[in-house]
């Protein structure tokens, strides 16, 4: 399989875009591999000058960066999956399978937010599990996971700064329904579904430390511990059941993530490609 997943908002004067190109390939009925790197304007490639400030008063501390820096479009990060299939219990036109999956990611963003994502923002290690039933026209599929960062490292000459992230706790829940067709006479046939994702983390706070000292964060809620839950609602549309395509779009229902402002715009495209 190969996927194009891209991502876009609006940060006050500037245009966010990710690109997150994946390859996937089956070893077995059970066993997927999944190799993805990722494309964005989300970063610059060090933090700013001005990130860790000065006072007499508290001494050293950071407010964070700015909202709607301009930053050039660049290379982020390199993520590999392992997804295993450990429960399948499958029927007629029924089947209700468990997942596990294992994901690694390389890369030293500047990333500017407590929460992580191994998908172009932070680097470090994710593990999880996926619980999907499918009955009829209706499916339904949970993931719950974990994300441990890594640190960010920056060596000048005469400074060293270090940021590390929260840790995390993903979650989410979809829930989708099978419009078009009617009723299947072969596989030629155009497949709409439509179906609602819940998507959300809690995760910890961020520590900044300057010279191997750590220094405070003042009044910045991108830096703090939080949660949040969004609502994507989605369409999809498979074609020759090869070719996919989704289009989304997000907004927070509880609290907020402050990697992107809503709302968030997604559309993947996606090819499967059969070999005997």
């Amino acid at each position: 399989v190969i996927r194009i997943a891209n991502e876009g908002f609006n940060e006050i004067t500037q245009f966010r875009s990710q690109q997150n190109v994946k390859f996937m390939f089956g070893f077995t009925p059970k066993l997927m591999m999944t190799e993805s790197f990722s494309l964005s304007n989300h970063h610059g490639f060090y933090f700013p000058s001005d990130f860790v400030k000065s006072d007499p008063g508290i001494g050293k501390y950071t407010t964070g960066v700015k909202k709607g820096n301009k930053y050039p479009y660049q290379f982020e990060s390199l993520n590999v999956t392992l997804k295993y299939r450990f429960y399948s219990r499958d029927g007629e036109k029924e089947h209700f399978r468990m997942s596990t999956y294992l994901e690694l990611a390389g890369g030293n963003e500047a990333h500017d937010e407590a929460e992580p994502s191994l998908s172009g923002d932070n680097g470090g290690i994710g593990a999880g599990l996926t619980a999907t039933k499918l009955k009829n026209r209706f499916a339904i599929s949970a993931t719950i996971g974990g994300i441990l960062p890594q640190k960010y490292y920056y060596q000048r000459l005469d400074s060293t700064l270090q940021v590390k992230y929260g840790k995390a706790l993903s979650y989410s829940l979809s829930m989708g329904l099978l419009c078009l067709p009617i009723k299947y006479k072969n596989y030629e046939q155009l497949n709409v579904n439509v179906y609602a994702e819940f998507v959300g983390k809690i995760y910890d706070g961020a520590k900044v430390a300057s010279n191997g000292t750590q220094i405070a964060i003042e009044n910045t809620p991108a830096l703090e511990k939080g949660y949040y839950l969004e609502f994507r609602p989605s369409v999809q549309l498979i074609f020759r059941s090869i070719l996919r395509l989704d289009f989304s779009i997000g907004t927070p229902i509880v609290n907020r993530s402050y990697t992107h402002i809503a709302p968030v715009y997604y559309f993947n495209i996606q090819r499967y490609f059969y070999f005997k």
